[in-house]
């Protein structure tokens, strides 16, 4: 760049005046114009982030430090920046390293860790890398060989063709419950198949009407395991032809209670961008919805679910509960219609 000024002002100074001096100013204006592109061009790389560190693995895990490495980022990199979550947030910077492997020491056992990693720049040439991914790591509990105790016998609710959700009682440790396994049991072994940290344990990929008997144990940190529970015996739903609409009421003088349940117990049928619609008397006035949009112009009501219930997937469900009041204890709603992307179906009401 002082190359170019001088060599500008050397044009001007010795062109001659006239036609030839504006030549050497339109000459120093283009020149000038270069000079500018490439101090722009100068500026766009000095712009260049690092890219991205890989996550970060756990190589070795003990009951006091977590030993993890991570993929290098590339480009001009001076060292990287460990960050953690150690029960306290948001992040903190843990350390910084030219490596790419870490061992973080002094830690309590059977406690959970998060890490990610960020790399920074050696030169001007480059800016600090976006945060990695996350890694998630416990450390190894203290020896332990006392199981949990048992928990209840589980029950079954959101029954489906192909899913069924179990709940249960939770069993006690001299440490802690670590989750729960339920159990299936298949030519005559007891096999393992869903497990959740919590009282709720999600079934999936079940055979529509088809009897299913289950059961639950618990185990610790360290793989202790409780006595089996009871067992629940179950058959899950037949499949339908086409998805339905159910309407309950439940009656309380100058009030009631609108239960409004959606099933799609099809085999492959989407239900996508459902409404409910239905005439109620307009004395009487919606107090208490859940989970959808009310629009009402005089006896005319239409339910629009919000935008992430609008599809209900094979082997789905929707219950909609509505409280309604009703000053003169006046006719109930009526005439409520399923209107699907199948067309429009007529709702029972019981």
């Amino acid at each position: 760049m002082r190359q170019l000024a001088v060599s500008l002002a050397s044009l001007e100074k010795l062109a001659p005046r006239g036609n030839a001096r504006r030549a050497v100013v339109l000459a120093s204006g283009l020149l000038a114009v270069v000079a500018a592109v490439m101090v722009s061009t100068t500026s766009a790389s000095a712009a260049t982030q690092l890219t991205t560190p890989g996550t970060p693995v756990a190589n070795q895990v003990t009951q006091t430090s977590i030993r993890f490495s991570w993929t290098p980022s590339s480009g001009a990199v001076a060292n990287y920046t460990i960050q953690v979550i150690d029960g306290y947030v948001p992040w903190r910077n843990l350390t910084t390293t030219t490596a790419t492997t870490y061992t973080h020491t002094g830690l309590i056992p059977d406690k959970v860790y998060e890490y990610r990693v960020i790399a920074n720049p050696a030169n001007g040439g480059y800016t600090t890398s976006n945060p990695s991914g996350i890694l998630y790591a416990t450390t190894a509990p203290l020896p332990d060989s006392q199981p949990p105790t048992t928990p209840g016998t589980p029950w079954v609710y959101q029954l489906s063709t192909t899913f069924a959700t179990l709940n249960f009682t939770g069993s006690t440790d001299n440490n802690r419950v670590a989750g729960y396994w339920a159990q299936r049991q298949i030519n005559g072994v007891w096999t393992d198949i869903a497990t959740n940290s919590v009282t709720t344990i999600y079934l999936r990929d079940l055979t529509p009407n088809t009897s299913y008997t289950f059961a639950v144990v618990a185990f610790d940190p360290n793989g202790n395991r409780s006595p089996r529970s009871g067992t629940v015996t179950f058959t899950t739903r037949a499949l339908q032809p086409a998805p339905t609409c159910r309407v309950g009421f439940r009656n309380m003088g100058t009030s009631y209670f609108l239960d409004l349940v959606l099933e799609n117990m099809t085999a492959s049928t989407v239900v996508e961008n459902w409404t409910v619609t239905f005439s109620m008397p307009t004395n009487q006035t919606i107090t208490y919805s859940f989970n959808v949009t009310i629009t009402r112009t005089g006896t005319a009501v239409t339910l629009t679910p919000f935008v992430w219930f609008t599809r209900i997937g094979p082997g789905g469900s929707f219950a909609v509960n509505l409280l309604v009041q009703n000053p003169t204890n006046g006719p109930l709603a009526s005439g409520f219609l399923f209107n699907t992307n199948l067309g429009p179906l007529t709702c029972s009401v019981s």
